[in-house]
Order: structure tokens, then sequence, then C-alpha cells
């Protein structure tokens, strides 16, 4: 007869399976704290790379002197409160910068496929930027707010020859800045310089270039965009009628926010409106989307990757995601840069550039609101 395999006893087992039950959580501990290391390492390196990434340079605006010489005045014999140099006064009361604010340049290339960080000056091919916004991520008040920078603004712009040299400065639209610096790094640099300019010298701590591809890859990933159509576009598509709800997805979101009417006046003022409502909706759907899913950020970024020419690097996106997370955001959280549309003629046949001159008070107003807080002076 067979002997029967020496059993181990009950306790014995259960000791057995304490052991292999402890080392199973302990190694899922040392897993959970590595991948939470890693994530914190990641997370205070992007908060340390923006902190570096810009200039502590304040935005240089223009107050009236005598307004400033009398409130520093009324300070000396009534208040405790010692004038500070980055102090700026506007109506009747003073300002200072919201030092916390991390300020970021999103835009949008004419041209589909990859977007190289390589500049190319030779052949003229780098595209425009269609699209420009500006956000700006208040920490302190946990606020997100973007504008939107019509495509067309008249500022200054710098022409460079094939050996990277500024040739020229001319002023011109300010889409045309990204081609004219040849794209890649130096188009993407001098973007952010003009924006920078525009904002009276803001700190731009980052800037990202996409090509078309990168917009359809979004917007498939969140599932597809519902908008609701704000401008008569049964042109194009019978089908976009005005107050119509649409959904967009990655086959025909570029045409969407594409669209304008060659032929009339305002037209690509008009379609930036339709930007900026698809943006406040991707938006918050991209938040949503983080909430759910923490990795969102960096599957999305290295997804659309090769159709990015960017200075942000995966951990600023991490950090700044984070951050943006706990902010209030809402319709009231968009601007627009206000101006005028004017024909610029360039034959006798009716052809004409539309270029659009902005509104410089308005635009001052529109800085002091959202990047500078109120001072308590006192009586």
């Amino acid at each position: 007869m067979r002997k029967s395999a020496k059993r181990a006893k009950p306790s014995k087992r259960k000791n057995i399976l304490g052991r292999i039950v402890k080392v199973t959580l302990a190694f899922m501990f040392i897993i959970i704290l590595t991948i939470g290391l890693i994530g914190i390492v990641i997370y205070k390196s992007g908060e340390m790379s923006l902190k570096a990434s810009a200039s502590s340079q304040t935005p240089s605006l223009v107050t009236d002197e005598a307004q400033v010489a009398k409130i520093r005045e009324n300070l000396n014999y009534s208040s405790s409160v010692v004038w500070q140099d980055d102090w700026v006064v506007y109506g009747d009361k003073v300002y200072e910068y919201r030092e916390d604010a991390l300020n970021f340049l999103l835009l949008g290339i004419d041209r589909k496929g990859e977007l190289s960080s390589e500049t190319r000056l030779t052949d003229w091919k780098a595209g425009q930027a269609d699209v420009i916004f500006l956000l700006s991520l208040c920490k302190e008040d946990k606020t997100l707010s973007v504008i939107g920078i019509p495509r067309n603004s008249m500022v200054n712009v710098e022409v460079f020859n094939n050996k990277s040299e500024c040739i020229d400065k001319i002023y011109d639209q300010i889409c045309l800045q990204y081609g004219y610096a040849g794209g890649g790094e130096l188009g993407l640099a001098k973007m952010s310089e003009s924006v920078s300019e525009l904002f009276g010298g803001l700190p731009i701590h980052g800037a990202c270039a996409v090509s078309y591809d990168a917009v359809s890859e979004l917007t498939d990933r969140l599932g597809g965009i519902e908008v609701v159509v704000p401008d008569d576009m049964t042109a194009y598509n019978s089908a976009y009628v005005q107050g119509s709800t649409q959904i967009l997805t990655g086959k025909n979101v570029v045409n969407y926010l594409r669209y304008r009417d060659m032929h009339t006046l305002g037209s690509p003022t008009v379609r930036l409106a339709r930007q900026k409502a698809f943006m406040r909706t991707a938006a918050t759907r991209v938040l949503q989307e983080i909430k759910a899913n923490p990795a969102f950020v960096k599957e999305t970024y290295e997804a659309v990757k090769p159709y990015m020419n960017t200075d942000i690097s995966i951990d600023e996106a991490v950090y700044t995601a984070a951050q943006a997370l706990d902010c209030t955001f809402s319709a009231e959280s968009f601007y627009q840069l206000s101006g005028e549309d004017r024909a610029d003629y360039i034959d006798d046949e009716g052809d004409y550039y539309n270029d659009y001159y902005l509104d410089e008070e308005a635009l001052k107003d529109l800085i002091m609101r959202v990047f500078y807080k109120e001072v308590s002076i006192g009586g």
C-alpha cells in the first residue's frame, strides 16, 4: 500500500499563508510607495522648473505719476503701510501683481501632421498661429482665466533670415510671428515674447503649439465635444444652424474651428468666439477626466506629443493639472481682447487683409482684472 504524503499541520499551514500574505502586502506597499514617490518627484520637479522658467519681472504698466505721488504722500502722513516699488495705480486704487500666477501660451498652428521643435527658416512652411489663448492659473485665489487673442491682432513682429538672424521688425498680425521665426523652438519663443510684450512684459511660464491632429486626438479622447453653434455656418454645413447643438469628433472638429467667411470683415473675430466656446467646454471636460483618472495628463501628453511643439515638460504639465483641479472655472473665466476689425486693401479688386486693432484701454483694464489684485492701504 502506498503511503500517503505527510501533510502539514493546520497551524503550520496558517503560518505559511500568513507569511505569504505579509510578503504580498509588503510588496504591494512598496509598489504603492514607489509610485507615490515618483508622483511626488514629478510634481515637485514640475513646480520648481515652472518657477524658474519665466522672468521674475512684473508687467510694466504706465500709471499716472501725479496720482502715485499723491497716494504715496498720503501714506507717509496717515498710514503705517510702506509703498512698494512694484505697486501700480489704476483709477484711484493701488494694485500689486499676482506673484503666484502661472501663465501659459497655447497655440493652434494651421497645419496637419507632426509639429517639430526644429526651426526651419528656408521653406516658410512653419505655419501661422491661427488660435492663440493665454491661460493664467492663480494658486492663491484658485482661479483659472483664459484670454482669447485674435490671431490678426496688430503688433510688432520680428522677421528672421535662414541664419536665425532678425532682419526686420514690422507692424503686422501676431499670428505671423510663428512663421516669421521659422516655427520650432525659435517660433515658440518669439510668439511667447510677442504675447508677453502685448501684456506689458507679462511672465510666460510655458508655451505649447499644436497641429490639427492634436486637436482631433484630444477631442476623441474626451469622447466628443457637444457645442452650441454661436454663428450661422450653413454656408459651410447646412446642419450648422446658429443655435443648433452639434457633436464634434476628431473628424469634424478642425473644420468647425477653422471655418470663417473669407469675404466678410470681422470673420476671424467671430471664429474666435466659436473657438473660445469650444475651449471652455473642452477644458471643463479635461478637468473632469483628470479627477476620474489622474494618469489622463500623462497619457494625453504622450498621445499628442508627435503633433506638439512645446517647452512644457511632462513634470510641469502634471503639476499644472494638479493645481488646476482646485480652481474655479466658469464662463466668467473666459475673456476676449477687444478691438476693431479694419480692412487693409491690397488691390483694386477689393481684396484685403482683415487686421484687428486692439483697444489699448480695454487691454489695460483686462490686465488689471486678471493679473493684479487690489492692495488695502487703509484710509
